[in-house]
């Protein structure tokens, strides 16, 4: 079988949930004697062609169909929420030899997908990794401020590509890694095939001593309890409630230390949370590491000396740094949202808190500190169901069997 991965970008320097997947994944498949490529634009990458364990990636010049469109705006963009043509892309999946192409991202290039599928006579399925049908308003508004004062000359385009916005409804299969959209997915399309895979960790790369103290190389002090924090710095991930919770327990024992780790995709929100720090007299007691290799042995690090690991996102479907928290045998406490809500089951792997309640982190985080008896219980418990249920060699099988699913339906309705 012959599958080209279709994403937004894919830069090893600028890391996320659907870079994890669809590398892992896709080294699964290359080991499972099939062809998967990666296909994406050159959004925040230099090198247009890669070949790396036995992938390739291929990287095509893009455009976004809106003027004035500067410097500032693209990067904007690029790093999230960016809906570009592509039509080097489509040029090259019309004449491409894929058995079945599967998308990873939205709108125009979802568009491209079905247009080369239709061309060729061959299935295409998207997965939702970031919501499709579960994303909330406000950040769906927050996206779109980058364009705020610009025209749209896009619609042109689209009428004369033949774009109609109807990737979803033609998609021959649909993947869901959350539950909660996988749920209003198959209430939505009954007639799909739509399948639940959830994403998946290398538990024993996570589980081995990293090669260096992290403590030491970042300057935090021997006897500083860590807490982390692995995710974009976004409005999504509400970063700024950890600065609020570390300024409520600072003048306890005074030996909390935050670290928070992920690339820059708001940099408007990323300026707030400095000026927090700075007003909160935090900058001796947080951490700021903007974003890390995924084979990073920093990230490794960083996992094994923390004593807690906190997400506190207002939107999850899933949350693939939960399973790396749990891999590394790291306590986790989390907002009790969407994804987050289904993976986590509240004190027995985890502990969930309301995010519109702050008390509510504060008074997990300090359950968790004076209870050691709960702190084991929830670390061995998530190691036992990531070992069970959250492999990458078990998510590509469910993976396989999916594709294999939608290319016997595909045939049989020729």
């Amino acid at each position: 079988m012959k599958v080209a991965n279709i994403l937004r970008r894919f830069t090893f320097e600028e890391w996320g949930g659907t870079e994890t997947v669809v590398w892992n994944t896709s080294r699964c498949l290359i080991n499972k004697n099939c062809i998967a490529d990666i296909l994406c634009t050159k959004a925040l990458a230099v090198t247009e062609e890669e070949r790396l364990h036995g992938l390739t990636i291929k990287r095509f010049p893009y455009f976004y169909p809106y003027f004035p469109m500067n410097s500032s705006r693209k990067l904007q963009l690029d790093k999230k929420g960016g809906n570009p043509y592509c039509l080097k892309m489509l040029e090259f999946l019309r004449d491409s030899d894929y058995d079945i192409l599967h998308c990873h991202t939205m709108e125009r290039l979802a568009d491209c997908v079905k247009l080369a599928a239709e061309i060729r006579k061959v299935p295409y399925v998207i997965s939702f990794h970031g919501g499709c049908l579960d994303v909330p308003q406000s950040e769906l508004e927050e996206m779109l401020k980058p364009l705020n004062r610009t025209l749209n000359y896009g619609k042109i385009f689209d009428w004369l590509l033949g774009y109609n916005r109807k990737f979803i409804e033609k998609a021959n299969g649909i993947i869901c890694v959350g539950y909660n959209e996988y749920e209003l997915v198959k209430q939505k399309y009954p007639d799909k095939i739509v399948e639940y895979i959830p994403n998946g960790v290398d538990y024993e790369y996570f589980a081995k001593a990293p090669s260096f103290d992290f403590r030491y190389h970042h300057s935090i002090p021997g006897d500083a309890e860590v807490i982390l924090c692995v995710s974009r710095i976004d409005y999504q991930k509400n970063q700024k409630l950890l600065l609020e919770f570390m300024n409520e327990i600072k003048n306890g024992d005074g030996k909390e230390h935050l670290v928070m780790i992920g690339p820059v995709t708001a940099m408007h929100y990323y300026k707030e949370m400095q000026r927090m720090i700075e007003c909160f007299g935090l900058r001796d007691r947080v951490t700021i590491v903007e974003g890390l290799k995924p084979d990073s042995e920093d990230l490794l690090a960083a996992y094994k000396t923390a004593d807690v690991f906190m997400l506190p996102s207002l939107h999850e479907p899933f949350g693939i740094v939960i399973l790396e928290a749990w891999a590394s045998g790291v306590p986790v406490i989390a907002s009790q949202v969407s994804g987050l809500e289904r993976l986590i089951s509240n004190r027995e792997n985890g502990l969930l808190f309301n995010p519109d309640r702050f008390e509510d982190v504060v008074n997990a985080y300090r359950e968790l500190k004076s209870n050691s008896t709960l702190r084991k219980k929830l670390t061995d418990n998530a190691l036992k169901e990531v070992k069970k249920y959250y492999t990458w060699e078990r998510i590509t099988d469910k993976l396989l069997n999916f594709y294999q699913k939608v290319m016997d339906d595909f045939k049989s309705k020729k």
